[in-house]
């Protein structure tokens, strides 16, 4: 029997256009995932997330305004800590991503810092909900304090993983610019002062107050200019009750037809030591577009490393083994 021939190629020829093409295809990465990634469509709902629907929650009825809040009551709640401490609130409005206001999060403070608790109503104690997270970035509106002291006053928060929505955790839904808040039922949460002596509650705080038109509270302030278009007051001036430091940040959420829509985020006012003037709030309408837009363009958070490791090392293996057997083709 003869012996079998080794197959060569002559000198200077290429491999086959077979393995060429399939060297190609591994490294070239899908151009529709590629150009997609950072985009996720948004649900007929008002929802970011595919599978949950904004502004729900699974528990009902009313309780008076300054009273503790029960646990899943407003599961789009979110207390801001910086260096161990609640400074301030905020909401979910998708599974990356949280409402805040723009002066918790100041030029001059770490990033690395802050920690974002989600599914907590007590600050001593985390409960079976409770979720942990990392900033990953920090959107402030391009406005802040560009017209106003405390001006365009909305920050866009985005974790570096995702939120586990729960029946306790779960995205508030954003108020459209041509939302018509006349007679709506309307609640702030937050864990900020309930007195002028300056009691911190550890508990969940929430309040039902009445929204204030614009030039009622530009009458209450005294000056014109101190109430913008991108403002909203809401306060209640005849029982004293309104919103105190701690609460910054904050949710003002609406209900409209059984759905929860976020229609301010708490910015700045007198405080407790003088309920007498409506807190004041930003206008979530007024930005919803600019919300909108950074949710759907900023690239999701990068892989952790140990993932994307291991994905690199199946794709180093498959090419050097690839790479190992062309010259036998």
């Amino acid at each position: 029997m003869a012996a079998p021939r080794s197959v060569t190629r002559p000198p200077g020829a290429s491999p086959p256009a077979a393995p060429r093409l399939l060297l190609l295809l591994l490294l070239l990465p899908p151009a529709p995932a590629a150009a997609m990634a950072h985009r996720r469509p948004r649900s007929q709902s008002g929802a970011w997330s595919p599978d949950v629907a904004c502004g729900h929650r699974y528990i009902q009825g009313k309780i008076l305004g300054g009273a503790d809040a029960l646990e899943r009551r407003w599961p789009w709640q979110v207390s801001v800590h910086y260096g161990g401490f609640h400074v301030c609130g905020g909401s979910i409005i998708d599974e990356y991503w949280v409402l805040s206001a723009a002066h918790c999060f100041n030029r001059d403070k770490n990033m690395e810092a802050f920690d974002i608790y989600v599914g907590l109503v007590d600050l001593r104690f985390a409960g079976n909900h409770t979720q942990w997270f990392e900033v990953n970035k920090v959107i402030v509106h391009p406005t802040y304090e560009v017209y106003h002291p405390v001006g365009g006053d909305v920050a866009l928060v985005q974790l570096k993983s995702r939120i586990v929505f729960s029946d306790s955790v779960l995205p508030v839904c954003i108020a459209s610019p041509d939302v018509n808040l006349h007679n709506a039922t309307c609640w702030s949460t937050g864990w900020g002062l309930v007195s002028p002596q300056g009691h911190v509650p550890n508990k969940l705080q929430e309040v039902q107050i009445p929204l204030i038109s614009l030039p009622l509270c530009r009458l209450l302030y005294g000056h014109l200019s101190y109430i913008m278009p991108d403002m909203l007051c809401a306060g209640d001036i005849r029982d004293m009750r309104t919103v105190c430091e701690g609460d910054s940040g904050g949710p003002l959420v609406c209900e409209f037809n059984h759905t929860w829509l976020q229609v301010g985020i708490v910015s700045w006012g007198r405080g407790c030591v003088y309920p007498m003037y409506p807190a004041v709030y930003a206008r979530v309408s007024y930005f919803s577009k600019w919300i909108r837009y950074h949710m759907e363009h900023t690239p999701p958070p990068s892989q952790p490393l140990p993932a994307l490791a291991r994905v690199l090392g199946v794709s180093v293996s498959v090419l050097a083994a690839l790479l190992a057997v062309l010259p036998m083709l």
